[in-house]
């Protein structure tokens, strides 16, 4: 059974307009807006959204560099083709974007490697999800800014995660990362490996699992 969640990420994953859309929604303008800033005609924008025109490699150059400027990690190929990493959120990296270099990045802009790891991690699993870990509920081993990545299993496979740290996907569309238990009564229950700082409940019982991802790729993020 798919989430509101997987469903919204099958549509647009179907066609690149429905991602361009996305990728607008995601930071809230107008196509008028990016023709304020940014000199892409609405009337271009509103056609490649729309399905009515093609868009070309050197559109989706365009639009990667626009969304990096406003703070979107995205890559051509997902414009194009819906392939690699998810588009993300980031903040003071489109400097390196906007000038590219072949020198070493400097510490500060540790979050592209990261993003780009992600990306290799992504592309030679097919399947796998990745996530940013958002809290402190699964530290010592994992901390804000960590980048994760698994396979999802559904239905009576969830049970070959039991007592692993995955990513978790409910019924409701809530998504964790957690260490998956089973309880007494046959269910599942959550539960974080730091039960002091945690932003919830430091266990949640008896829960509706849609499908889990269990931690197969962890990526830690540098701290200076």
């Amino acid at each position: 059974m798919s989430t509101r969640y997987d469903k919204m990420l099958d549509k647009i994953q179907k066609q690149p307009g429905e991602r361009l859309k996305y990728l607008r929604s995601l930071i809230r303008v107008t196509r008028a807006y990016l023709q304020e800033k940014y000199g892409l005609p609405e009337i271009t924008l509103k056609s490649w959204e729309n399905g009515k025109t093609n868009l070309t490699q050197g559109g989706a150059k365009r639009c990667v560099e626009i969304y990096l400027n406003e703070g979107i990690i995205v890559s051509e190929d997902w414009i194009l083709e819906g392939v690699g990493l998810d588009p993300t959120a980031s903040i003071n990296i489109h400097n390196y974007f906007a000038t590219p270099t072949e020198k070493e990045l400097p510490i500060e802009d540790d979050e592209v490697r990261m993003f780009r790891d992600a990306n290799i991690f992504k592309e030679s699993y097919p399947g796998t999800v990745i996530m940013v870990v958002s809290n402190d509920d699964m530290r010592p081993f994992y901390k804000p800014g960590d980048y994760i990545g698994g396979k999802m299993r559904y239905g009576n496979a969830i049970e070959t995660a039991i007592n692993k740290d995955c990513i978790i996907h409910l019924k409701n569309g809530e998504r964790f990362f957690r260490r998956l238990i089973k309880n007494h009564s046959d269910g599942f229950n959550l539960t974080c490996l730091n039960p002091y700082e945690t932003t919830v409940e430091p266990v949640l019982y008896n829960v509706e699992i849609d499908c889990v991802a269990p931690v197969i790729w962890h990526r830690w993020k540098d701290e200076n």
